[in-house]
């Protein structure tokens, strides 16, 4: 009775802690069996999901990394040879000239040609193609250039350019017009500021023992050539206006001068380039220049 009594007792109640226990463990299970399930194949193989996709973002990141470094490579290439171009055309660059673009060049050369394009020089070599040749230095030359072909004669559709010629070879130029010029000296007598307010220049000349001073202020003319216009000149001390500055005892009557008005003739600089204004600085004239349909391999 003693033996059946306790068999038929109920068993000892769980506590709470081990029912808990007891639940957590069932969950677990639960979810093992689910993730194996998943990574399971037909067949009771696992499948690789997590490392197959691991080696997918790594290839993409990869094949990312290689176009990307292509792309960067072949930019690099194509403004290479944009700049061997450049330099091509204009073979009297100074050799640290800088020259730039904007946006992606690989893309406007689809077109065949580039959307802009600037040149930042100290110097630039240009030939003269007026009467007597010869050549011309501009320096501190700065230029824009909008659609411009990469192909012989490397036309671009417009040019703005400014530049600066020194006194010595202003003098020069002046000089090719009116040869009775080679003795004299040029300076800033006043810087200018703008196209209404260029400047004056100071001339010097010693003839025949006598000393000479003139004053003169740079002009464009209507047909693109440089204009010094002599507004007054001295001879020994003595002043005179330009109304008597063709006289005997004038500076021009020495330098064979029947007009108070020098010319440097268009064709004397860079070619398909219309000087805009002329302003006098401290180094010579500075020469603002600007044209259409340029050619840059003709200049």
């Amino acid at each position: 009775m003693r033996d059946r009594d306790d068999a038929d007792l109920p068993g000892r109640p769980q506590s709470a802690t081990e029912a808990g226990a007891s639940r957590e463990a069932f969950f677990e299970e639960v979810l093992e069996g689910d993730a194996e399930e998943h990574d399971f194949a037909e067949g009771g193989r696992r499948r690789p999901t997590r490392r197959r996709g691991r080696r997918w973002v790594v290839m993409l990141l990869v094949l990312v990394v290689v176009v990307t470094a292509g792309a960067v490579g072949a930019e690099y290439l194509v403004r290479g040879q944009v700049d061997a171009a450049v330099r091509s055309a204009l073979p009297g660059l100074s050799s640290d000239a800088r020259i730039a673009t904007k946006g992606i060049v690989l893309r406007q050369l689809v077109g065949g040609s580039l959307d802009s394009l600037t040149v930042d020089s100290e110097s630039l070599e240009i030939t003269s193609k007026g009467e007597g040749g010869g050549t011309v230095t501009l320096s501190d030359v700065d230029v824009d250039l909008s659609r411009i072909s990469l192909r012989s004669p490397y036309p671009a559709d417009t040019v703005t350019a400014s530049a600066t010629i020194d006194w010595r070879q202003v003098a020069a130029l002046a000089a090719r017009s009116h040869p009775k010029m080679q003795g004299m000296t040029l300076k800033a007598k006043r810087t200018g500021t703008s196209a209404q307010e260029p400047g004056a220049i100071q001339a010097s000349a010693s003839l025949l023992g006598m000393s000479g001073e003139a004053e003169i202020v740079p002009s464009v003319g209507a047909d693109g050539s440089l204009v010094l216009t002599i507004t007054s000149t001295r001879m020994g001390g003595e002043q005179a206006g330009v109304d008597v500055g063709t006289g005997d005892s004038s500076l021009l009557s020495y330098v064979g001068l029947d007009s108070p008005q020098i010319t440097v003739p268009a064709d004397s600089l860079p070619q398909g380039l219309r000087p805009t204004s002329a302003i006098v600085t401290n180094d010579g004239i500075r020469l603002s220049m600007a044209g259409s349909r340029v050619n840059l391999g003709q200049l």
